[in-house]
């Protein structure tokens, strides 16, 4: 496998190079002064809450209230939208045919390598889920102009709440079983870093040279 110098594999081999660099250092740290390893583990084990992070993105905020304070209008343009869609989709899908889309979206993405089939599929599933959209949009909009209480109780149950604070709540807690371990043998857990990330390095290097 050649590497180019200046590809963006080189580089991302350089930076494990240096990565290793850095955990040998700290397996010869480990060694050779293993009373400092207590306030490494200070520094470095700091825990930070995502669930406290992501606490203000956790509250609902009811939007359906604003939008159908005036369902008419609401309905009504959505009407007006899905069926301008509905009517230039079906002019436009008429005169193209699966192959003719594929290889438009083929032109599109130019730099994706697919075959023509792959590319028709996708081209017939853009084009369902879009008509599909409008399809829905109509029916949301004829409930927003005679069936409201209907749309509104089907809004409700599409609005049910799932906290992801709550679900990832046993996730986001400290476990520091292996630093306790490292701490009991620091030397032999050091001599392992060390012979490790040396061993490593060789390697990567050699994929720099060999490039």
């Amino acid at each position: 496998m050649s590497i180019t110098p200046g590809s963006t594999f080189y580089y991302l081999i350089l930076f494990l190079i240096f990565g290793n660099l850095f955990a040998f250092f700290i397996g010869v740290l480990m060694i050779a002064a293993p009373q400092r390893l207590g306030t490494l583990f200070r520094i470095s084990n700091r825990w930070i809450s995502t669930r406290r992070m992501t606490k203000p993105l956790e509250k609902p905020r009811q939007t359906d209230r604003t939008m159908l304070r005036y369902p008419r209008v609401l309905g009504a343009i959505m009407l007006a939208s899905a069926a301008l869609i509905l009517i230039k989709g079906i002019i436009f899908i008429s005169g193209v045919s699966a192959a003719d889309g594929g290889r438009l979206l083929a032109r599109l993405y130019d730099g994706v390598n697919l075959s023509a089939v792959a590319w028709e599929v996708m081209w017939v599933t853009l084009i369902t889920i879009i008509l599909l959209g409008a399809i829905l949009a109509i029916v949301v909009g004829l409930m927003s102009l005679f069936r409201l209480g209907k749309l509104k109780h089907w809004a409700e149950s599409a609005n049910r709440w799932v906290s992801t604070r709550q679900l990832t709540k046993p996730l986001d807690m400290p476990h520091y079983h292996l630093d306790k371990m490292v701490s009991a043998k620091p030397q032999l857990w050091g001599g392992v870093i060390t012979a490790l990330a040396f061993f490593s390095s060789l390697v990567l290097w050699w994929f720099v040279l060999g490039a």
